[in-house]
């Protein structure tokens, strides 16, 4: 029976209300708040790596590659820093994804020690396999940041300071991972040099006090500034700020060595001060920080409102219409699964108020 009222619900809209679609698709907000907020400290910060005993509690967190290092049963991108900044106390949570319009995301990070050499580009993924034979064309290895995306049963809620690695992780086990958009879906970056591919960042960190290819001294500050322009990225904050928690996963392919087999120079590879650091307890450093400006749309603050009207009715089917099929970032997938299907339909339709 249930199949049987889907079939014909489907071809009612199909039949009747798809030829009106023209009228329906423009939102209507007309007007819009901009909020912008900085926030000094996140709420989560934390050092991922495999043998890692104290993961929220640490004082710095460094990044490398386990490429070349002996030990590839590890991800690519080994040493991670999570960061997580709970948005809903300074920016409105669960709105309608239309009602948010992010005009700008900034991250900075502070290092913690000195002499890495400074490189404000993304690398080839053949440059840190040396098997391949190219060589890097520019001195030093960019840091970078990412999106966060869960597995094990955690969200960045629940993650927080103390989930769970698992300890002793090896490849695509970890519960937290670095994500790039790639034809519209999240994939774990965390193994692009194993997967032959050049992951590309959300961000870079850049700085103005050095040059690229000089070495940084202590407490360089590092920013990330996010290229929101790009849909699939505007999208992601768009829900994080819906969620009210940003979280973000910074790394690098910065080569490491076991200690006992370092040249007489060691291996330098960024450190970056954590909350919890006590050079930024008594002022000497920051912590990680988030600037953002976000516009908030007059709405009604309902999720199932696509079309901004204030209401739920035709002209949200036919934006769910229209965006029919794979769709991993967008208002219309409201249960969030990636595909804009039946599921989503019947949800709006739960929602129905005009």
């Amino acid at each position: 029976m249930a199949k049987v009222l889907i079939m014909k619900l489907k071809q009612y809209i199909l039949t009747t209300l798809l030829p009106l679609s023209i009228f329906w698709v423009v939102p209507n907000f007309v007007s819009a708040d901009i909020i912008s907020q900085q926030f000094v400290a996140p709420d989560f910060d934390r050092w991922m790596y495999p043998y890692n005993f104290n993961p929220g509690s640490r004082e710095t967190g460094v990044t490398f590659s386990s490429v070349g290092s002996g030990f590839e049963q590890f991800d690519d991108r080994d040493g991670q820093l999570v960061l997580g900044f709970v948005t809903q106390d300074e920016i409105p949570a669960a709105l309608a994804l239309t009602q948010y319009t992010i005009q700008s995301i900034e991250v900075t990070l502070t290092c913690s020690n000195a002499d890495n050499v400074y490189d404000d580009s993304v690398d080839s993924w053949e440059s840190y396999d040396i098997e391949t034979g190219v060589p890097d064309d520019d001195a030093g290895r960019p840091v970078e940041l990412y999106g966060a995306a869960f597995r094990g049963g955690y969200t960045g809620w629940s993650f927080g300071e103390d989930g769970t690695f698992p300890v002793g992780a090896v490849r695509r086990e970890r519960n937290v991972y670095p994500i790039q958009f790639i034809d519209g879906i999240p994939t774990d970056v965390s193994n692009s040099v194993l997967d032959e591919f050049t992951a590309e960042p959300f961000a870079v960190g850049t700085t103005s006090t050095v040059l690229p290819g000089e070495v940084m001294p202590s407490e360089t500050v590092l920013t990330f500034s996010i290229d929101v322009s790009d849909p699939e990225i505007q999208c992601y904050f768009k829900k994080s700020l819906q969620d009210g928690l940003m979280n973000f996963v910074v790394n690098s392919l910065h080569t490491s060595q076991q200690p006992g087999f370092r040249d007489f120079r060691g291996i330098i590879n960024p450190n970056f001060h954590f909350k919890e650091s006590f050079a930024v307890q008594f002022g000497l450093a920051d912590a990680a920080q988030l600037s953002i400006v976000v516009a908030i749309a007059d709405g009604d603050g309902i999720p199932e409102d696509l079309d901004g009207d204030g209401s739920v009715g035709i002209g949200d089917v036919l934006v769910v219409l229209g965006s029919w099929g794979s769709c991993s970032c967008c208002s219309s997938d409201l249960n969030g699964d990636g595909d804009v299907n039946v599921s989503d339909l019947l949800a709006l339709i739960a929602a129905w108020d005009s």
